[in-house]
């Protein structure tokens, strides 16, 4: 397979992360992705796998060190917008892609910031225990095929990056900052999102969820072969970003940036 270099796809690779192209909630450590013709969340390692071994707790979610990088250039405004778009789809926002257009109809480019990172990890080791006995439930048609065909790849995921914020400067023709009229785009958001002023500049405004969504991950591919299960390292790749099915088709570039935040660029 060649390797992807379409930088929506690739934008977390450089940090050894592989991209959620529609960020969103209920995607964590122990997923597993099968790729067949495309590259699909299947579900958890224990709907399939019952180890003698307890299933693996993450570690609380931490700050996502490390995640140092150029702050984000503007995008024109038809990027910037199906960008947000996507983000406040995975967020839970009613809005769409028209009515952000109408919001911002005086911007004629936009930045993107996403705040508060954080990583949620199972460690290799702790994955490697439980997967270490147990049983495979081989009557499982789609184990049948994943699992049991040299067709497919599988994957563990180990470890994921959340936000539950983005943070969105929008600039005129002449680079000025464009204001919104916060109520009334608030009232189009509906309940799950909040929209607030940053404070740092007349066009910066915060967008938050209720809960965080997913956007990044790590993972190994995994392989059972003789009743025994195999492991291989896996660089990033833009071969690897997924979308959940009927979660959108958000696939527009992020950036992590300077103070463990995200930038889009």
């Amino acid at each position: 397979m060649g390797a992807c270099k379409d930088p929506a796809l690739t934008y977390l690779n450089k940090a050894g992360y592989n991209v959620v192209k529609l960020p969103r909630a209920g995607i964590e450590p122990l997923d597993v992705l099968g790729r067949d013709r495309s590259l699909e969340r299947l579900g958890t390692m224990s709907e399939v796998w019952t180890s003698t071994k307890p299933v693996p707790s993450p570690k609380p979610p931490a700050p996502a060190a490390g995640m140092t990088g150029d702050r984000a250039a503007n995008l024109d405004l038809g990027v910037g917008l199906k960008l947000l778009a996507n983000a406040l789809s995975g967020m839970g926002a009613a809005i769409g892609l028209p009515s952000l257009g109408i919001a911002y109809k005086r911007a004629r480019s936009v930045k993107f910031e996403i705040p508060n990172v954080t990583a949620v990890v199972v460690d290799p080791f702790a994955i490697g225990t439980y997967l270490s006995a147990g049983t495979l439930d081989l009557s499982n048609p789609f184990v049948q095929r994943y699992f049991g065909s040299d067709e497919t790849d599988e994957y563990i995921i180990s470890e994921v990056l959340k936000s539950d914020s983005v943070t969105v400067t929008a600039k005129s023709e002449d680079d000025t900052d464009v204001k919104l009229d916060i109520p009334a785009l608030q009232s189009l958001l509906g309940a799950n999102v909040q929209l607030t002023a940053s404070g740092t500049s007349e066009g910066q405004f915060v967008y938050t969820g209720k809960i965080p969504v997913t956007f990044g991950f790590k993972l190994y591919q995994v392989y059972y072969q003789n009743g025994k299960w195999g492991v291989r390292g896996t660089k990033a790749d833009g071969n690897l970003a997924f979308a959940v099915p009927g979660a959108g088709g958000g696939n527009e570039p992020i950036v992590l940036g300077a103070d463990r935040m995200v930038s889009i660029r």
